[in-house]
């Protein structure tokens, strides 16, 4: 199973997970749905968001899922 804390492209959120132990507001970098185009800038998008709608995210299967190196 691909999961998103193992993905390159995953980053905690140390805040919400130190007060609310919780990972509902850890992102997705992956350039493939979040970089600007004009600047270039990634801002991220929640994982969870990415993970249960499939037809702009990831989906269930992590069709952008990446092995951290």
């Amino acid at each position: 199973m691909k999961l998103c804390k193992d993905c390159k492209w995953y980053k905690k959120d140390w805040i919400t997970h130190l007060i609310e132990r919780s990972d509902r507001f850890d992102k997705c970098l992956s350039p493939a749905f979040n970089q600007n185009l004009v600047s270039g800038d990634t801002k991220g998008k929640y994982c969870d968001i990415q993970r249960t709608y499939g037809n702009f995210g990831c989906g269930r299967e992590g069709k952008y899922w990446e092995a951290k190196e």
